[in-house]
């Protein structure tokens, strides 16, 4: 004998297998298995009736009697006959192939069709593309690093005489001072260490004695001996300055790859210096003179001006003769 089922809002004893109280309309929370060529759905709210309920235990209308059935509607196609190409059913002598279906969902052992591991791989002519993308990527960025058409793009010095009368020297630039310096024609080879260090010792000479005539002419135009030109002095002074510079950058450019001269290079260097804070100084002094209404009323400022320099003045002649470069013996 089956338990009556009661429900749990009202308490009333309702059918095994009631889905909603038929008096509460309570939902009962219970599961029920229906197959659906059993199943009645009411036809006002579409709710699913269990097999034998006569009323719908959601809206309360009467269910319908037996099963609803699907509709079908017979479609009038026409009848295509016999095309011509394969023949009709009594022509074929067998039954045709079925056509291969694959589908589109992965079998879950992960076993595949034997077109499948094909299907996912690239294309050869996919992998022709990407090489050739990527020769021309790298050709075009070396080409474009390397510029072959314009060998001299890459050449940093200048190679063009450069007017410099606009910026306090006279004439044109043929090189920039530090440059290299080779000689031309096949065999092209650096002038020998000895006699580039000997010229440029004699050249700071020189240089020191265009020093020594300035600042004698300054103390002539500030003492107010003869008709001097300040602005003109003022000029030499500054070109004289301006080749003691160049002259040091040359000396640290000579090569001594055997380190034969290295103790000239360095007393070069030591006289260039000197000479070139003799050359500061003298430059301040002539300013001094030419800022002035008359150099004679600054004549105090600009002997002190000089005697500042006037160590320099001493050392450099105190050692230019003991250290004139001497060629090394083969």
């Amino acid at each position: 004998m089956p338990v009556p089922f009661v429900c749990p809002h009202c308490g009333r004893s309702v059918r095994e297998g009631a889905l909603t109280c038929p008096y509460c309309h309570a939902s009962l929370d219970v599961t029920q298995r229906l197959s659906l060529s059993e199943a009645t759905w009411c036809p006002d709210c579409g709710a699913l009736l269990a097999p034998g309920t006569e009323r719908c235990p959601k809206c309360g209308r009467p269910a319908e009697c037996g099963p609803r059935r699907r509709v079908r509607k017979d479609m009038n196609l026409p009848d295509i006959g016999s095309t011509g190409v394969i023949g009709s059913s009594e022509e074929l002598s067998g039954t045709p192939a079925a056509p291969r279906i694959e589908s589109a969902i992965p079998p879950a052992d992960g076993e595949s069709s034997p077109g499948s591991a094909r299907d996912h791989m690239p294309r050869p002519r996919a992998f022709a593309f990407a090489a050739l993308f990527a020769v021309l990527v790298v050709g075009g960025a070396a080409l474009l690093i390397t510029h072959p058409w314009d060998p001299t793009a890459s050449i940093t010095r200048a190679s063009e005489p450069a007017d410099t009368s606009m910026s306090g020297f006279p004439g044109l630039v043929e090189s920039l001072t530090g440059q290299d310096k080779t000689s031309q024609g096949d065999g092209a080879t650096t002038a020998d260490a000895f006699d580039a260090i000997d010229a440029a010792h004699a050249e700071l000479g020189e240089l020191e004695e265009a020093v020594g005539e300035s600042e004698s002419a300054l103390r002539a135009a500030c003492s107010g001996d003869g008709d001097a030109d300040v602005e003109a002095g003022l000029e030499d002074a500054r070109a004289v300055s301006l080749r003691v510079s160049n002259l040091i950058s040359e000396i640290g450019l000579l090569d001594d790859s055997d380190g034969a001269y290295a103790d000239d290079l360095e007393n070069l260097q030591t006289l260039g210096n000197w000479l070139r804070n003799r050359c500061d100084a003298l430059t301040s002094a002539w300013e001094i003179a030419a800022d002035a209404d008359d150099p004679a009323d600054v004549a105090d400022s600009v002997a002190s001006t000089l005697n500042g320099a006037r160590d320099y003045d001493r050392l450099f002649a105190q050692n230019y003769g003991s250290w004139a470069p001497e060629r090394a013996e083969e």
